[in-house]
């Protein structure tokens, strides 16, 4: 069975996993930086990319980080195709209004 996970074991940034058991299948990471939530990694194959962004964006929405930050040059047109990106922008002014009432929280 496929979970994402929040790896508490990096401590130098907040990561969620993709894991079969042991396996680990792909991450997303990230920190805080300037009151953003800044994604700055996802190593993962698309499919889990939206799960992976989506259990990030809403543990920085449950503690009160309101905007984030995507600097993922190299994905930006899978963050377009996945609806987390428009145009050129790279930011999520507010994340709850993102989720709408669509939060996992």
């Amino acid at each position: 069975m496929i979970e994402i996970l929040h790896n508490k074991e990096n401590t130098e940034k907040i990561e969620f996993v993709a894991a079969d058991g042991e396996e680990i299948l792909g991450r997303c990471a990230g920190g805080i930086e300037g009151g953003d939530f800044v994604i700055d990694e996802l190593d993962c194959p698309d499919f889990f990319a939206d799960g992976l962004i989506r259990a990030i964006l809403n543990l920085a929405d449950l503690h009160g980080i309101t905007s984030a930050r995507f600097e993922l040059p190299e994905q930006t047109e899978l963050l377009k195709k996945l609806g987390f990106i428009k145009g050129e922008n790279c930011v999520i002014s507010d994340i709850a209004e993102f989720f709408g009432d669509k939060s996992c929280g």
